[in-house]
């Protein structure tokens, strides 16, 4: 792998060169270019037809290259930016924020070359700052070489697509892509035990069986797809002693078996299953599920034997025309891309994405459900509705003036400081702890106009702010008690678990035993009428 990149590399360098200028705006590259040391591009950057721009950071420590908008390599042009082996602080930035995406898109044979740098997604002093999603997309026969670089995953996530016989190769690369979408007839190598990315599969009308690697202590070397082992996949997969985690987009026409050790490791494997033209249920679907086979599809399409899924595992999609419905599940990220309704009850949602941008309007309805994720967001004339929810931290946005986002009611906890990838969850459960992707504190509304919020707490610890109700002692190991106002109406409380399982239910009663449960917590819900309230309370 080595050798490839250094040929490639030499080539490069013999061509000869001209000075750029910094600090403009949209800039255009149509020759081979230099650029040596920091430089700011302040628009789009577009490289065409055989052209190279070869960014060399290695005169000075600290030198960083930053883009200010999108970047595009087509008809088999190049990009390269490298810094010297060691260097401590040489930077690529592509500048995003959360108001503009920005994505790298290389086209036509083109290549793009990272070696010995930091990628990051966004500028200044990340300490504070949220985690930035952005998308490199490698096309018709494009490659994407990377060497010993790194991406700070708490405060930035690329995304990256392989498709239409493009290569990816990385060695020694730290979270560069962080996730890597391997489709058509792509082709990805990865080595070197400091590699760590998370692949996704496409598993689109295949019928076959997929044996995970025995060691999952990793590192460890693997190949499936095209010509390796008879895998009915068109594309080709190689890592070799490198840290990857596995996923699988399955389709209802898809009939797979995975094999795995079932192993109580942090998680083995991830599913995102992709519903279209039908209408489907969704029970019971838990975090790290262990020897066991699952069959919501309508004919048993996805089979697990001996598998362990990872806390943040299972990511449903609701393509064209589909009617979705989940209850008492455990669900990473639910996104709908075509005109569809989703809705799902007493379940929790860990710490992706909720979305609703379908073309032509699209619906999501979320009840009784608790939610951690990293954003909620609605597009394309869509409408997403929470009801009496558990809100941690999340951050509300649409993308256009006809979407909306609507809360009732539940309530909104504050996000904790200090959260790591390594920290967020329990493994055992799924239960979030907290959320490295979104910033410390409550949950935050990017789009004022489109976003309502009718009857929520800002602060559930203990009371119920606009009931008048109050919960005491929060926390406690023995009897919890719940003050109703005087000549109230009837009421009735419950208590359920993170996951939904209604755990106790009492009418008109203001005194709550949970000696019984175990240490953790616990949602309480009062109703009263035509109105519910929920509070979170913690058993010591």
């Amino acid at each position: 792998m080595r050798k490839i990149c250094f040929l490639l590399l030499v080539t490069l360098t013999m061509q000869q060169s001209l000075s750029a200028q910094c600090s403009v705006g949209n800039y255009t590259v149509t020759g081979n270019t230099f650029i040596t040391g920091s430089c700011i591009i302040t628009g789009n950057l577009t490289i065409l037809n055989g052209a190279a721009l070869n960014v060399d950071l290695t005169s000075t420590a600290a030198d960083t290259f930053v883009v200010r908008g999108n970047i595009l390599l087509q008809g088999n042009a190049v990009l390269w930016i490298h810094a010297s082996p060691g260097s401590p602080g040489e930077l690529f930035i592509v500048s995003n924020n959360f108001s503009s995406q920005r994505n790298i898109i290389s086209k036509d044979s083109s290549r793009m070359i990272l070696e010995n740098i930091e990628l990051r997604t966004q500028e200044g002093d990340l300490s504070a700052k949220a985690s930035i999603y952005m998308n490199y997309s490698a096309e018709d026969s494009s490659a994407f070489f990377i060497n010993n670089c790194r991406l700070n995953r708490e405060k930035a996530w690329l995304l990256c697509d392989v498709k239409n016989n493009s290569t990816l190769i990385g060695f020694e690369t730290d979270g560069i892509p962080t996730e890597l979408y391997l489709q058509d007839a792509g082709h990805v190598v990865l080595g070197g035990p400091h590699t760590e990315t998370g692949i996704w599969l496409n598993f689109e009308s295949i019928t076959d069986t997929l044996t995970l690697p025995p060691d999952v202590s990793r590192p460890f070397s693997w190949k499936a797809g095209k010509g390796f082992g008879g895998l009915a996949a068109p594309w080709l997969l190689e890592i070799n002693a490198a840290r990857v985690g596995l996923g699988a987009q399955i389709f209802p026409t898809t009939k797979m078996v995975f094999n795995g050790s079932g192993l109580p490791v942090t998680g083995e494997f991830k599913i995102s299953l992709l519903f279209a033209n039908n209408t489907d249920t969704i029970k019971n679907l838990e975090a790290g599920l262990q020897n066991t086979t699952v069959a919501n599809g309508p004919d048993g399409w996805v089979k697990l034997n001996n598998v362990n899924l990872g806390p943040i595992a299972w990511q449903l999609y609701a393509l064209m025309n589909e009617k979705l419905f989940i209850k008492n599940a455990v669900v990473n990220e639910i996104g709908i891309a075509g005109p569809s309704t989703v809705v799902a009850d007493s379940s929790l949602f860990q710490l992706a994405v909720l979305a609703a941008i379908g073309i032509g309007g699209s619906t999501m309805t979320i009840n009784n459900s608790e939610i951690w994720s990293q954003s909620i967001t609605a597009g394309n004339n869509s409408r997403i509705v929470l009801n009496n929810c558990n809100i941690t931290g999340s951050l509300f946005s649409t993308t256009d003036a006809l979407s909306r986002i609507t809360v009732n009611g539940g309530c909104f906890f504050e996000n904790l400081p200090g959260c790591t990838q390594h920290t967020m969850v329990t493994i055992a459960t799924g239960k979030p702890n907290c959320n490295p992707f979104i910033p410390a504190g409550f949950p935050q509304n990017l789009s004022p106009a489109a976003v309502t919020f009718n009857g929520v707490n800002s602060n559930c610890t203990n009371t119920f702010t606009d009931s008048g109700i109050l919960i005491f002692p929060n926390p406690s190991n023995h009897l919890i008690y719940v003050s109703i106002p005087a000549n109230s109406q009837p009421y009735t409380v419950a208590i359920f678990s993170m996951l939904g399982q209604k755990l106790l239910y009492k009418p008109d009663t203001p005194v709550l035993d949970i000696s019984g449960f175990n240490s953790g917590t616990y949602i309480v819900m009062v109703k009263q009428g035509d109105k519910t309230w929920s509070a979170k309370i913690v058993k010591l």
